[in-house]
């Protein structure tokens, strides 16, 4: 199973924001969801990405090597969808 650029935009959210409540109210989505991609990528990885307490999430030692490749990802294709919508007549 591949990752996901919606597992990846999670993931970032929540290392950015620090917790899945805040990147579930910045993504629009219901915690649950957010958890499920959460889950989702780190079984496609075979990671473990966050130490979770409560609601704190602290990125694990390969979360933080993951961080810098998924915020090129999330950036691009905000910019891809910037262009689409500044191109549609």
């Amino acid at each position: 199973m591949r990752a996901t650029l919606n597992q990846l935009e999670a993931f970032y959210w929540i290392a950015r924001l620090g917790g899945f409540h805040a990147a579930a109210t910045r993504l629009n989505l219901t915690q649950p969801t957010v958890s499920l991609r959460i889950r989702g990528l780190e079984e496609a990885l075979g990671l473990r990405l966050f130490e979770r307490s409560g609601r704190q999430a602290r990125l694990t030692t390969e979360g933080r090597h993951l961080l810098p490749q998924a915020e090129r990802m999330v950036g691009l294709a905000e910019e891809l969808q910037l262009k689409t919508a500044l191109s549609d007549p």
